[in-house]
């Protein structure tokens, strides 16, 4: 089973990539600040249809046909409204929505050639709640729910599954700089990759449109 896993030297991402190499699965880890290019390690830039293209031509050359695509890659800028730039606004949209829609089309298009496939988005509780300073982030991500849905629509003559993991704080280096807030009460990176593997390793019979990851408080 090959997979790859775009934003995979996040915290995240890396945590991810280690959980399905470690069940078995060949990965390729893609991002735009892999140092070292190889079979299992790739760069690529999201926002850049060229470079996404030729990052799943060279990933399936080099692992072999894809199953699994896992969207970590993400950016945010929380401000309120009236203080969100437009670069900000446009970086936010282009990374976290358009990058992952660039990914998934091109999954798509392979996926439907080999019988089927699972995409798997990382979503926030921004996704459908409405949270002060979320602006630009709420809106990629609102925009990431609706593309899910849509995939999954597409997808069922073909065996395409689209999932969305809509997840609550989860203890990264984002936090690391705000002392108030305690890792105790947020996920691990564990905890969302092994809710990553069992949807990944679920047959494509089975259809999992969304989930809900909270912490032991819901939402910080």
């Amino acid at each position: 089973m090959s997979a790859i896993v775009v934003g995979g030297t996040g915290n995240i991402g890396k945590a991810v990539t280690d959980k399905l190499r470690a069940e078995g699965l060949r990965v390729v880890c893609a991002s735009d600040d892999v140092r070292q290019e190889s079979s299992d390690a790739m760069r690529v830039d999201v926002t850049d249809e060229a470079s996404v293209t030729s990052l799943f031509d060279r990933a399936e050359k080099a692992q072999g046909s894809l199953s699994l695509l896992v969207n970590c890659a993400g950016f945010g800028s929380f401000t309120p409204i009236e203080d969100t730039s437009l670069h900000d606004w446009r970086k936010t949209l282009d990374v976290n929505l358009t990058g992952t829609f660039l990914c998934a089309r091109e999954a798509f298009k392979r996926m439907k050639a080999r019988g089927g496939g699972r995409l798997i988005h990382i979503g926030s509780v921004s996704d459908h709640l409405t949270l002060p300073t979320n602006g630009a982030y709420a809106a990629s991500k609102h925009g990431v729910r609706g593309l899910t849905g849509v995939l999954n629509e597409e997808g069922k003559p073909y065996s395409i599954r689209a999932t969305l993991l809509s997840l609550g704080a989860v203890y990264t280096a984002f936090w690391k700089s705000l002392p108030e807030f305690s890792p105790a009460d947020m996920l691990s990176v564990e905890d969302v990759a092994q809710s990553i593997w069992e949807i990944a390793r679920k047959p494509l019979h089975v259809r999992v449109d969304e989930l809900h990851l909270l912490p032991p408080k819901g939402v910080l």
